[in-house]
């Protein structure tokens, strides 16, 4: 049997986004993988899962420049998501202010967030965080 929590990233923000067809609701929030504890979790209406997973991706970059947080490494389960960042823009038709405003940041932040590290959550091998993970 292999160890599939060998490689379990134990510091960082995991970033996670949904959306829920049946209620037109898209969430997203960060995790602290060091404390377990919910850093943001934010309501972005009716977009999609890419828009909220990209959200999720820019609310910790965000949160790791306002908070001096260290290690300065986000992860997200979707390469939607990574693509975008590192675009600095969301392919998507459904723009909105959340979306528009995370642009803008991307764009005026681009020097201090060279430093700011995304990798990709291996879903297959460490499974989804859970959506109990973190809450008191």
């Amino acid at each position: 049997m292999i160890d599939t929590l060998q490689d379990y990233p134990v510091a960082g923000i995991a970033t996670d986004g949904a959306h829920s067809t049946k209620q037109g609701r898209t969430r997203y929030r960060g995790v602290d993988l060091a404390t377990g504890d919910i850093l943001f979790s934010q309501q972005a209406g009716n977009r999609t899962a890419n828009v909220g997973e990209f959200l999720g991706v820019v609310t910790a970059a965000r949160y790791i420049l306002e908070h001096n947080y260290v290690p300065a490494v986000i992860y997200t389960d979707s390469t939607t998501a990574i693509s975008w960042y590192r675009a600095g823009r969301a392919a998507t038709r459904r723009r909105s202010p959340d979306v528009l405003r995370a642009e803008v940041f991307l764009r005026l932040m681009a020097v201090p967030l060279a430093t700011v590290e995304i990798r990709h959550w291996d879903t297959r091998r460490w499974g989804e965080i859970p959506a109990d993970y973190g809450e008191k």
